[in-house]
């Protein structure tokens, strides 16, 4: 029987299960001269850690430009925030199935009789307690002309009560578009590199590179449909 579509409208599904969010104002860099698939690829390219160099490069823009939407648009953040998640959930899947093809292969090896692969395990697992306790266990000889109660104190772990270490946070995503850097920017750079216009870059460069000369353009990566124009083209 099928399912109704009506009972899953008031469900909510993590934000790596749902659609891409939707921007706002209808386009991810709105006012902008480059095609929507174009800042498409470029937030997925983002979310995969490219360098912005890279990321211009294959749009074929200035990298300015790529930072001016990053900083002046909300809607590419949270795109870029969207591909990460559902990245991040796939990574986890895909180390699950490794982790499984791991232990295959060391049941094969424990099987076969691989006496190295066995002392490691054994090691690893802790089958032998007492030998990581021998080993781990401190060496430490007191000085013989003091006494036991002048040795200088351990340092003890920490209580409730003490005050939280100071770490650095990491550059996590809690809150979707939220500017992903350690330090916050500077606010009159933001404005300027924002209030810069966009600029074009080299075409054809690379083959998922968006050439508005094709007559049907497409970011699928593929042959070059003609010529390099771009500085690593061969000139005849």
């Amino acid at each position: 029987m099928p399912i109704d579509t009506r009972t899953l409208k008031d469900d909510h599904f993590p934000c790596w299960a749902e659609e891409p969010p939707a921007p706002t104002e209808g386009s991810l860099v709105p006012g902008s001269q480059f095609h929507e698939e174009q800042w498409v690829m470029a937030a997925g390219m983002l979310a995969r850690g490219s360098s912005f160099l890279s990321v211009s490069r294959a749009m074929g823009c200035g990298r300015t430009t790529l930072w001016r939407a990053y900083y002046g648009s909300k809607d590419f953040r949270i795109r870029v925030w969207w591909e990460r998640e559902a990245l991040n959930r796939e990574a986890e899947l895909r180390l699950s199935s490794l982790r499984i093809l791991v232990a295959e292969q060391i049941e094969r090896l424990v099987a076969a009789g691989d006496s190295a692969t066995v002392r490691w395990l054994a090691e690893r697992l802790g089958l032998f307690p007492g030998l990581d306790a021998t080993r781990n266990a401190p060496r430490s000889i007191p000085d013989a002309g003091r006494p036991l109660d002048a040795q200088p104190p351990r340092p003890r772990s920490p209580r409730p009560e003490d005050p939280p270490a100071v770490t650095v946070p990491e550059l996590d995503d809690d809150i979707p578009g939220a500017l992903r850097e350690r330090t916050p920017p500077d606010p009159a750079v933001i404005a300027a590199i924002v209030a810069h216009p966009e600029t074009e870059g080299p075409k054809g460069v690379f083959p998922w590179t968006f050439n508005p000369d094709d007559p049907f353009p497409s970011l699928a990566a593929g042959p070059v449909s003609r010529r390099a124009d771009g500085p690593f083209s061969r000139r005849r």
